[in-house]
């Protein structure tokens, strides 16, 4: 699939999920990885409890790079830096922030935190 079919795809599953024509970005993380299963686990999608997990091949890393860096210039929580993408980093994902408390005595999540959690 080519990066404007993925972020086009992206933005659509946005909006559905959320139900809306202006979804807030702020509140979704689009990321890369070499292996979505792994990166889904080391999100701890079910323990955290995020949603609307979707996944894209985008072909090559370059075409990853630019599909992450369009959605983090819109406005998502991406971290600013590559975080250890690779050569084959060429699939690209997209998950919804969560809006619960996380156990024990971290509090809620919070913009400052949520990056943290989800790479913990």
């Amino acid at each position: 699939m080519n990066s404007a079919a993925i972020k086009s795809e992206i933005t659509k599953h946005i909006k559905k999920s959320m139900s809306s024509l202006e979804p807030r970005l702020n509140t979704w993380y689009v990321g890369i990885t070499n292996n979505t299963k792994r990166r889904k686990a080391e999100h701890r999608v079910n323990k955290l409890g995020l949603k609307f997990w979707k996944t894209f091949d985008a072909e090559t890393m370059e075409n990853a790079n630019g599909i992450e860096s369009y959605f983090s210039k819109k406005g998502t929580i991406n971290r600013p830096s590559k975080n250890g993408a690779n050569k084959f980093s060429k699939f690209v994902y997209v998950v919804r922030k969560p809006n619960s408390k996380p156990t024990g005595l971290n509090g809620s999540f919070t913009d400052e935190n949520i990056i943290d959690q989800l790479f913990e």
